[in-house]
């Protein structure tokens, strides 16, 4: 490698540097140009709209206080719209007067100015107490959605259903249909007012919006540059800006141009306090109403969170949105600012005009400001068609995004009550919408849910067994009579819809057999997350039905708010024939040893049975005498640890008499008991044959005596008794098969 071939090299690394930082800088340039032509064409839609809900909150003698809420809203939506825009979790944001927060703060000022001309005031003091109201309820709405966020309970409130997000999507696309031809025309979107007489300069605004929402979105089908549409939204107003001066109608008598916005009048809170004699009698009058316009603002946001979230196929953080909201209405207050939410409609706007980050909405959010503080006339500066036509484009695409999905994925019934909450919001307001929406979600839950059986398995003793290893005599007797015990585990949450359905089943399964041969029936509530009161009222009716056909009920695994609601009703306990136990091994150990003392089956020969038992495992071609020559007996007088979890399998253990007990531990440094011995068995043949360790701890539960096959004494049985030695053999493996065989049917009752 030469000299020259490393200059070259690296020249070639430092051209590559230099080109790949130039396009960097070209990518940051032509990204903040896109987001300042969005923010600023954002800011136009939210100035419309607030200044629409300033008339609104002071109308006709209450008209003095419009630049006085104009300007507070401004800058609300300027201080708390910069935060937002910065900390939201789904950029781009653009924030503005909340629709619904802000018709709950309409009706709250006309109750407000109502009061106070009743009481003698006069109207300059309804608009100061109105604000001041105003801002009492941003700090309360400012201090709960913070709360919410900062306890992170925002998952609580992820409970909106698609068809209540698409009904919300399209109402909304509705309202600003019908606000871009009242914009347009100053027509209502109704029959009557659409058939009345015509004036030409009406048709013409009209006719220029529908024309620029054709354009709109000719260029969202055809045409992906990313400066598309701002380029259009600026060619487009100053063509028609041009068309209006040569036709000599851009005088504001003709319409063409937003009104003037005048000299808006600033709002200094803490002033206003100094100087308005608001009482706390007055303010404590108000706090319901200023509790409904914070619980109307976290529907909203829950739902336009959502909405944003299914439009941009995104994932927000519903927990940071109500800490930023919360944050930013703190922020505002003692600013004189009001209460400012999440704009669905602007954020999108700021998406279609090619924004890609937090820019955009800082930026709308900041005209905001400085046209509040500067009394700057921005909308003037656009015709009106222009924002019209825009305005067209957003409603249509809320209505394409709201309804398309469900009609493409052929989900009529998502579909139809997406078109039925859209009506509901259209006649009624979004939040009744919203609540009919969850009501209807939670009826449609309930019927859902019941349709899913609770008795999640369903198997007899025959099949499954308990944790207990009894003798062949026993063991036969409980597999032939398996039918007499009955299990159910139940699973999910037992209320009104499902409830009679574990009565029904066990009730069917009775009466399918032989009456009085069913003697117990073992319901566990291991997977039961809760139950109703519904479901006490169901288990009474089972519970009676089985006191008639001789059947005791068995309860498990029960939570102890269920245990204590049955306990309380006397299913057990008491004088009661019924029982309760903490797990379902229990349980059913506690049936079988019912049924083999009724039987008077033996369950335990002891240690005189020991030797015939063994003698019937081996076989008569050999004697249980010669084998038993080789084992090593172990006798304890109590309560004994015999071997530990993790020691060296180093021996076969044949249990002769007593109860043992099988643990193994668990990872919180429990252990959990797996088996029972109270007959004879073997122990420890896995690990022995498989030269590992110990996969469980063995104690004795009383006296017992053990006969162990060391290592030592099975290599000199295989030396010296062969045949002795193939015929341990034999009982081993059949020991084996036995267990995997009650490992199989307790899989298949399962899985059942």
């Amino acid at each position: 490698m030469t000299e020259r071939h490393v200059k070259g090299w690296l020249a070639a690394i430092v051209t590559a540097d230099s080109a790949g930082a130039s396009f960097r800088r070209a990518a940051a340039w032509r990204s903040g140009i896109t987001d300042t032509i969005a923010g600023i064409v954002g800011s136009v839609v939210l100035i419309a709209n607030i200044v629409s809900f300033g008339a609104l909150m002071f109308p006709g003698e209450f008209s003095a206080g419009i630049p006085t809420v104009v300007w507070a809203m401004l800058i609300g939506c300027c201080v708390g719209g910069l935060w937002i825009a910065l900390a939201t979790s789904l950029p781009p944001i653009a924030t503005g007067i909340d629709s619904p927060t802000g018709i709950v703060l309409v009706l709250l000022s006309a109750t407000i100015e109502s009061d106070i001309l009743a009481s003698g005031g006069s109207s300059q003091v309804a608009v100061q107490t109105v604000m001041l109201i105003f801002t009492a309820a941003t700090i309360v709405s400012g201090v709960l959605f913070y709360g919410l966020g900062a306890f992170r309970w925002g998952p609580y409130f992820r409970f909106v259903p698609y068809f209540v997000v698409g009904g919300f999507l399209t109402a909304t696309g509705w309202f600003l249909i019908a606000g871009g031809v009242r914009m347009a025309t100053g027509r209502k979107l109704a029959l009557g007012n659409l058939a009345a007489n015509w004036t030409t300069i009406e048709a013409a605004k009209l006719a220029s919006a529908v024309a620029m929402l054709g354009v709109l979105l000719a260029l969202r089908r055809w045409v992906k540059w990313a400066f598309a549409l701002p380029a259009a939204l600026v060619v487009t107003a100053l063509t028609v800006a041009l068309i209006l001066h040569s036709l000599g109608l851009s005088d504001p008598q003709y319409g063409w141009y937003f009104r003037s916005l005048g000299s808006l009048t600033p709002w200094l809170p803490f002033e206003a306090v100094r100087t308005t004699h608001l009482d706390w009698p007055m303010m404590v009058k108000f706090i319901p109403e200023m509790l409904a316009v914070t619980i109307v603002a976290i529907i909203s946001l829950m739902t336009k969170v959502a909405s944003i979230e299914v439009a941009r196929q995104a994932s927000g953080d519903l927990d940071r949105e109500f800490r930023a909201h919360g944050i930013a209405s703190l922020i505002a207050a003692p600013l004189g600012g009001l209460i400012n939410g999440l704009q669905i409609g602007t954020s999108r706007l700021l998406e279609h005009a090619g924004a890609t980050t937090r820019t955009s909405g800082a930026v709308c959010a900041l005209v905001l400001g400085f046209v509040g503080i500067a009394s700057f006339d921005l909308p003037g500066l656009i015709p009106v068609p222009i924002v019209a036509g825009l305005v067209f484009y957003l409603g249509y695409s809320f209505v394409a995004d709201g309804l398309w999905r469900p009609y493409s994925q052929r989900a009529w019934l998502d579909l139809l009550l997406a078109i039925g909450i859209t009506i509901v919001c259209i006649q009624y307001g979004y939040v009744v919408g919203v609540l009919v929406g969850i009501l209807f979600a939670c009826v449609l839950f309930a019927i859902n849910y019941a349709q899913f059986d609770v008795v999640r398995r369903h198997a007899t003793r025959a099949l499954f067994a308990s944790y207990v290893d009894r003798s062949a005599e026993a063991s036969k007797y409980l597999r032939e009579t398996g039918d007499a015990i009955q299990l159910y585990w139940l699973s999910g949450y037992i209320f009104f819809g499902s409830s009679e359905g574990v009565f029904a089943r066990v009730r069917g399964d009775i009466e399918a057999l032989p009456a009085r041969r069913v003697t117990y029936v073992v319901l566990d509530f291991g997977m039961v997350s809760s139950a109703d009161s519904s479901a006490v009222v169901s288990l009474t009716k089972l519970r009676n039905f089985c006191d008639q056909q001789g059947t005791i009920l068995v309860y498990c695994a029960m939570s102890p708010a269920i245990r204590t609601a049955l306990q309380h009703s006397g299913f057990f306990g008491g004088k009661s024939r019924h029982q309760a136990f903490t797990d379902l091994n229990l349980a059913l150990a506690w049936c079988e040893d019912q049924m083999l003392a009724k039987a008077k089956v033996d369950t335990d020969t002891g240690i005189a049975g020991f030797e015939p038992w063994l003698q019937h495992q081996l076989g008569a071609n050999v004697r249980a005498a010669d084998l038993i020559a080789y084992l090593e007996r172990k006798d304890t007088g109590g309560s004994q640890i015999l071997y530990r979890e993790g020691e060296p399998a180093d021996t076969v253990d044949l249990v002769a008499a007593g109860n043992l007990a099988v643990d193994i531990a668990r990872g919180d440094g429990e252990s959990l008991r797996v088996r029972r011995i109270m007959t004879h068995s073997v122990l420890g043949e896995m690990g022995f044959f498989r030269q590992s360790v110990r996969s469980a701890t063995v104690s004795s539960d009383g006296p017992a005596t053990v006969f162990s096959m060391t290592c030592a004494n099975f290599e000199r049985m295989r030396r010296e008794r062969p045949d002795l030695a193939s015929a341990f053999y034999g009982f081993i493996v059949r020991v084996l098969a036995d267990r995997i065989d009650f490992a199989n049917r307790t899989v298949a009752a399962l899985s059942g």
